[in-house]
């Protein structure tokens, strides 16, 4: 008898599915957008319907349950990776008291009195050594702290304060329970000791008991309950197992298991997540803001380094200055991005002069100050000479030069790396990946398995499903290199020099930046 196993990528915008045999082959995959989800109630609110939420979620199982053609009964686990920090507050009778709130939501004006408790009761500087997450208006906590502080008939209401891996695994199996990995995006989450950390919840008043179990990845936290078969075609008793949050999940599902290894997600985001056994959390990490959270394999950690357009930026120029090549991939069945990168490598490296900072949503990790959400997308040097050609080419590599900064400025903490796993709808472009090997000087290996978020959280139940006895002997059956881009030496020195204009950039032009965000 064929056995499989099903890993679920909860993901910002989409659900995705895939379910695997037991040697990490895909049987059959799925994804299902948002529809009618997501709520703004006001500017820069962003909630959502956890029943619709999790009907999405549902019905992307069922989809590929459909597709795969088999028996329910022969998938033996499953897991979830999952987007971190939205939360969800949940009633004693179990119905949602109030909308889910999403990570993006950006109530900045409300948030700040949170944001000033933290800091006022415990300081940045020791929030971040607990948690390893930087004091900002993303993580749970000060959404917990706005209910709290704003909506205290909901907050008194609340059984469980839920994010969306323990939302999916209690409405699977009746168990509320999530990973450490899932848990340390709350800024709730000692991950030292990994545990819910009782001095910061003390200190903001906040009852452990409003929280689920937290338990390492890849351990069984129930079985799917009759309900739960009945609304998304899985077999009652499948093991659903503890998985994580997305960028550590992907990072397993790319291979990436020990120091000297790091994931370079190119998706909407850009993301560097390399691997550590013991994180530096300290002053210096939070100047440039780095996130660090346990992994999902044994007791190391991660990084997260990030910066928020990458992908996004050529996303964005496909729907304003792409009309042409959105018109001959409709006619030719080509996807429009192969046929956007195919013009790119008409220009030669440096884009003739051409300059882009990626900063169309702010800033990220690296240069200080981080996460500047007054820092804007830059085109800088254009010519008449110049061509659209060069345009593109500069956006894949004002992308790879932001990239290597990031690389940069872990390695100055003393982790080596060595070697890019490459993941995301970014790594599917040969170009835009030799170009990042060329400018970064690393090598890059592309995985058979680019979203390799669901294939994370399969080898997570493959362990627990007892297919593998431990994580690492999974991951090395299960992920397999599809082709590898070496920098190459000549390209790179052009490229180096490059680089040195680029770093100018984004201190030079702080102050034309901060003159923008006062008009």
């Amino acid at each position: 008898m064929v056995l499989y196993l099903m890993g679920i990528d909860v993901g910002s915008t989409v659900c995705k599915t895939t379910i695997y045999d037991c040697e990490g082959r895909i049987v059959s995959t799925t994804g299902r957008e948002y529809e009618d989800v997501f709520i703004y109630p006001r500017e820069d609110w962003c909630e959502y319907d956890p029943e619709k939420f999790w009907k999405t979620v549902a019905s992307c199982i069922s989809d590929c349950i459909r597709m795969g053609k088999l028996n329910p009964k022969d998938i033996i686990a499953l897991s979830v990776s999952v987007s971190g920090e939205s939360i969800i507050p949940i009633g004693r009778d179990g119905k949602p008291v109030y909308n889910g709130i999403n990570w993006t939501d950006r109530r900045s004006k409300s948030y700040e009195p949170q944001r000033e408790k933290i800091d006022r009761k415990l300081g940045a500087l020791r929030i971040y050594k607990i948690t390893g997450y930087p004091l900002n208006p993303v993580p749970s906590s000060v959404r917990i702290l706005w209910l709290k502080d704003e909506r205290t008939d909901v907050y008194d209401k609340v059984w469980k304060f839920m994010l969306w891996e323990d939302f999916v695994n209690w409405k699977l199996t009746g168990e509320a329970a999530l990973s450490y990995s899932t848990a340390s995006s709350s800024q709730l989450f000692d991950i030292r000791r990994r545990e819910w950390s009782s001095e910061i919840l003390e200190a903001l008043d906040i009852n452990i008991d409003l929280l689920s179990k937290c338990m390492p990845s890849g351990k069984v936290v129930g079985e799917v309950c009759l309900r739960a078969s009945e609304e998304t075609g899985l077999s009652k008793g499948t093991l659903v197992v503890t998985g994580g949050w997305d960028q550590t999940c992907g990072a397993l599902g790319a291979g990436v298991l020990e120091e000297g290894q790091a994931c370079n997600t190119t998706g909407t985001v850009e993301c560097v997540t390399p691997v550590m056994k013991d994180p530096v959390v300290d002053e210096k990490t939070l100047s440039i803001g780095l996130y660090c959270s346990p992994h999902v394999v044994g007791e190391s950690y991660v990084y997260f380094a990030w910066f928020p357009t990458s992908g996004a930026i050529l996303k964005w120029f496909r729907d304003n200055f792409a009309e042409k090549e959105v018109e001959i991939a409709n006619k030719t069945g080509q996807d429009v991005y192969d046929i956007l990168t195919s013009e790119a490598a008409e220009s030669k490296p440096g884009a003739n002069g051409l300059f882009l900072l990626p900063f169309f949503e702010g800033s990220g990790v690296g240069q200080p100050p981080a996460f500047n959400i007054d820092a804007r997308g830059v085109l800088i040097g254009l010519r008449l000479y110049h061509r659209k050609s060069d345009v593109i080419r500069a956006i894949l590599e004002g992308v790879a030069f932001q990239t290597r900064i990031i690389i940069e400025k872990i390695e100055e903490l003393g982790i080596p790396i060595r070697e890019l796993r490459a993941i995301g709808g970014g790594a599917k472009s040969k170009l835009w990946m030799q170009i990042k090997a060329d400018v970064t000087n690393k090598k890059i290996v592309l995985p058979d398995v680019t979203e390799a978020g669901t294939l994370g959280a399969a080898i997570l139940a493959s362990v627990a499903g007892k297919v593998y006895t431990n994580v690492e002997k999974a991951a090395r059956k299960m992920c397999r290199e599809k082709s590898i881009f070496h920098p190459r030496a000549e390209i790179a020195e052009i490229y180096s020099k490059y680089y040195n204009v680029y770093k100018e950039l984004y201190p030079n032009l702080l102050p034309v930046f901060n003159k923008m965000a006062s008009l």
